[in-house]
């Protein structure tokens, strides 16, 4: 079981998130309220065409501006998966994020899904180790449901079709089973990632509001795995909109 030591939920942790970002310099970093978590070398190229000014976090993470209210942090280029995922939001928490959501491929485990959806998980298979040192295995963990339906309209507002539905976190990328993928397409799982859990359990922790959005970046069946079709929009068409709904969710407008 994780994690070995059980009774940690209420315990202080060695040193913080904020002592590590704050090393930076005098204080803690004054990052924007809202960010966004991109996973792929595409969707960074995109934000950078529109950012013109960066907000240094720690160990050379930074904050990529596209407003006032919303920023962007390319994950990809310190790793991937869950434990990454939880460091950098937790450090973005640190510098001030009060909404943290990614915009990142998964893999679709129901064939009928469109190659050119914006999926919207709703709650995790928990099969990865971070989310289990910040809350316990029995408690579910999910996003934050009314940021899921800010997205959800900007998103459809866009032309995307918008399922929702459980994923399946795990950070075993070479176990990914046979029978496993069976079951939870029985089941009706959406989609399969290594980040939302951790993503979800840590922005609980620390009180923040979290999300995610998966565009679909193959198929996952019993039988093989199969790179989505070429689709007609994809991650940077989804850049705008999900931005435009995280501003809202943060400034209320």
């Amino acid at each position: 079981m994780i994690p070995h030591f059980g009774d940690k939920y209420d315990a202080d942790a060695l040193f913080s998130p904020a002592d590590a970002v704050a090393t930076q310099g005098d204080g803690l970093p004054d990052g924007p309220p809202a960010v966004l978590l991109g996973y792929q070398a595409e969707l960074t190229d995109a934000v950078r065409e529109e950012s013109d000014d960066r907000v240094e976090i720690v160990r050379g993470q930074h904050i990529e501006l596209l407003s006032e209210a919303v920023g962007y942090v390319p994950v990809h280029e310190s790793g991937i998966g869950a434990p990454v995922t939880a460091t950098v939001t937790e450090n973005v928490i640190a510098a001030g994020a009060e909404a943290v959501a990614m915009l990142g491929g998964g893999a679709a485990l129901q064939p009928d899904i469109a190659p050119d959806a914006a999926i919207l998980p709703t709650d995790a298979i928990r099969d990865e180790g971070v989310s289990h040192h910040y809350l316990p295995p029995e408690e579910p963990v999910t996003p934050t449901a009314s940021l899921v339906d800010e997205l959800d309209a900007s998103l459809s507002r866009a032309g995307f079709d918008t399922p929702r539905g459980t994923t399946w976190t795990t950070s075993a990328m070479y176990r990914e089973t046979v029978p496993e993928v069976e079951r939870y397409r029985d089941e009706g799982v959406v989609t399969l990632c290594m980040e939302s859990a951790a993503l979800w359990a840590v922005s609980r922790y620390r009180g923040a509001d979290a999300a995610t959005v998966h565009e679909v970046g193959d198929y996952l069946t019993s039988e093989e795995w199969a790179p989505a079709a070429d689709a007609d929009r994809g991650l940077t068409d989804m850049l705008s909109p999900t931005v435009e709904a995280m501003e809202r969710h943060v400034t209320g407008g």
